[in-house]
């Protein structure tokens, strides 16, 4: 029984539940979205970072993203911060990622920047004892999400320089990592590896270790060839050699800068990071171009090849110190070794000058260097090297064989001033090559000889035949039409092609005993003309006899002292002289009168002149058609024949007529000769018509 006043007594005490987490911070934020995701329930959301309880007395941090209030509030995802990065983009804009996820980064966009400073400052205190917590030998997602907190940078408490030390640190073991991952051929440990340095934008240079390529050396043929000259070499190379090793040893070799050379292999323009397997070189013979451009055109300076030179030698023979005298120093002392390389060139962003290269090289101590090499090598170093014979090329200095004519390398010509030493004796290889060009002339010879022979017996058949047809297809530039090989003529005078029918039809209408070449353009007229076996070629036999016949009456047209036989439809003429008065036809037989310029037989000249007289005056007609005519000639409208002196009449047109009697060309306007005596072209006389440029009369319309 209980006491009066006595407490009554406590329930049973209920099971303890677990402590509720601590929000640290909570902040308003705007999800900026990619174009690919859905949108969210709510443009505006809120980021709240909490802190839970953890067995054996550890703490998690928690980062959760909610629906901002008016939204409800809710709860859309909660994050482990060992499982995000967390990094600040600008002073407003944050960006979440989430390791193993291949979902798109998450970018806050804050209202203030003061609450988002507020706000970096707790996640990166909280990121900080997530990182101290985690085992240095965790897993890739702890390691990678420890980044973020090195990467913002913009805490007040720790030293900038530390902090990019640290993150470089981090991003070799990445490299290092990804490259194991790659070599051990796990793909899930080299795909985290890949993304995680690609979300950081670590700038990686990955290469093949020479393990991959084969070991053996490689013979490469290379042609070099610049503006004005060619050369081949041989290089020894091997398959891991890259572009810009190889351009190394040329220039140390050959003395060629980087900047000039210009590598083509495979028909491919090379790159410096590229190896020569990668081009196609592969086994001995395999052959590679090398372009060599000028100084001006790839801006090399004469300073920098000097410096670059020197800096070449500098290096060789500081390398070639390394190799002679390092094993010996080893065996007596511990201390590490002084490289040249690490003393001079430590500083990647200076570069040395020439005065500082040429000091550094006269204060190394070449003895001790000579003092280290071998005996064998000593001795041979102090002997002097006997004298090459030769002559020296003026271009590339390269030593030649004094019977060479050219030099071997870039194909100079031997000086002339050059004299073969009489004492000089040839090897077997020189006089190989000496027998050599000698039998290369020979057959030169011998070929050219016979070229000359076919060449002379193609003439000869050529002029055996009438007509040369043409070798290709061609265009008349008459009719425009497509000839067969074949078909066309070539003319021989003016080698001018046209087909067959087209120089046909100008012979049957040509006036002219001398048949032109017709090519025309714009700017040139062929003067050439066909020949007369190309003419009796191209027509039919009645064709060529009508082109005769034209050719005499044209020949008559044009003698001076011509007379045609009077009777009707004879077509003989004769040239007459003073001392001959008749011209017996030998066609017609008529016998023809040259003082009359008819014919009488039976009757003297001055009884047919009477009786001429006679007729006129009883014939009305006669006295009519006369007095027209010279009416003609008084008002204009006809004009008397500068030649033989019958009435010509122009009826339309140009001011150019032509005779119907003795068929003289007559510029109407001037009445008189078109041409001089030379007949047609003959601008010596007549009325000289477009003779520099220049009309032959005011009122002329074009008289040809």
């Amino acid at each position: 029984m209980a006491l009066p006043g006595a407490p009554a007594p406590a329930p049973a005490a209920a099971p303890a539940l677990p402590p509720p987490p601590t929000v640290l911070m909570s902040v308003r934020v705007a999800l900026e979205q990619p174009p690919r995701r859905p949108p969210p329930p709510a443009a505006l959301l809120r980021l709240q970072l909490s802190l839970e309880p953890a067995p054996a007395g550890q703490r998690r941090f928690r980062l959760g993203l909610r629906q901002a209030e008016e939204a409800g509030g809710a709860s859309i995802a909660e994050y482990d911060l060992k499982d995000i990065s967390y990094t600040v983009k600008s002073p407003t804009c944050h960006e979440l990622v989430v390791f193993g996820s291949l979902d798109e980064p998450m970018v806050f966009n804050f209202e203030e920047e003061r609450e988002a400073q507020k706000w970096w400052t707790i996640v990166s205190s909280s990121l900080r004892e997530v990182q101290k917590a985690s085992d240095s030998s965790s897993t890739l997602a702890s390691q990678a999400s420890s980044l973020p907190a090195a990467a913002g940078g913009s805490s007040a408490d720790r030293d900038p320089e530390e902090a990019l030390f640290s993150e470089l640190s981090r991003k070799e073991d990445l490299a290092l990592q990804l490259a194991q991952a790659i070599e051990d051929g796990d793909e899930e440990a080299a795909a985290q590896c890949a993304v995680a340095l690609a979300r950081q934008q670590a700038a990686l240079s990955i290469l093949l270790k020479e393990s991959n390529y084969p070991a053996d050396d490689i013979s490469m043929n290379v042609g070099v060839e610049d503006a004005t000259s060619s050369a081949s070499i041989v290089l020894r190379v091997q398959a891991h050699t890259t572009i810009a090793t190889l351009k190394q040893q040329v220039f140390q070799d050959y003395g060629f800068h980087p900047l000039v050379q210009r590598w083509i292999i495979g028909q491919c323009l090379c790159v410096d990071e590229r190896t020569v397997s990668s081009y196609g070189i592969r086994r001995d013979g395999d052959t590679a171009f090398l372009y060599l451009l000028s100084a001006k055109r790839a801006e090399l300076t004469q300073q920098r090849y000097e410096e670059d030179q020197a800096q070449l030698l500098l290096n060789s023979i500081a390398s070639l110190s390394d190799s002679a005298g390092a094993g010996e120093q080893r065996k007596y002392n511990t201390l590490p070794s002084m490289s040249p390389k690490k003393a001079w060139g430590s500083d990647p962003s200076r570069k040395m000058d020439i005065s500082e290269i040429s000091q550094h090289l006269d204060m190394m101590q070449i003895g001790d260097l000579v003092s280290n090499l071998p005996p064998s090598a000593s001795a041979a170093a102090s002997l002097p090297s006997p004298v090459q014979a030769g002559w020296s090329c003026p271009k590339c200095t390269f030593i030649n064989k004094p019977t060479r004519p050219g030099c071997e390398m870039c194909s100079t010509d031997r000086p002339d001033d050059y004299v073969v030493p009489c004492s000089y004796k040839p090897d077997e290889t020189e006089l190989w090559r000496i027998q050599q060009e000698q039998e290369g002339i020979l057959q030169y010879q011998q070929a050219l000889e016979a070229e000359r022979l076919r060449n002379f017996q193609q003439l000869l058949q050529l002029e055996e035949e009438v007509l040369v047809p043409n070798r290709e297809v061609l265009e008349c530039r008459i009719c425009y039409q497509q000839v067969a090989p074949g078909e066309g003529v070539l003319l021989r005078e003016c080698l001018h092609n046209f087909c067959r029918d087209c120089l046909r039809q100008v012979i049957n209408y040509s006036e002219e005993p001398e048949v032109a070449c017709p090519f025309r353009d714009d700017s040139y007229a062929c003067s050439s003309h066909l020949q007369e076996r190309e003419i009796r070629a191209l027509v039919s036999p009645e064709e060529y006899r009508r082109f005769l016949e034209r050719s005499l009456v044209l020949a008559e047209r044009r003698t001076q002292n011509s007379f045609h036989c009077k009777t009707t439809d004879c077509r003989g003429w004769c040239i007459y002289e003073d001392s001959v008065n008749e011209f017996r036809c030998p066609i017609c037989q008529a016998l023809n009168c040259l003082l009359c310029k008819a014919i009488h037989e039976g009757k003297n000249c001055r009884q047919y002149q009477d009786d001429l007289q006679l007729r006129a005056q009883n014939d009305a007609a006669a006295r009519q058609t006369s007095d027209m005519l010279q009416t003609l000639v008084q008002l204009g409208e006809a004009m008397h024949c500068p030649t033989c002196h019958i009435i010509v009449q122009k009826k339309d047109g140009c001011d150019w007529i032509r005779c119907t009697v003795c068929q003289t060309e007559i510029c109407w306007v001037t009445k008189g000769p078109r041409w001089g005596p030379g007949g047609p072209g003959d601008t010596s006389g007549g009325c000289r018509c477009n003779v520099n440029g220049q009309r032959c009369h005011p009122r002329c319309q074009n008289c040809h």
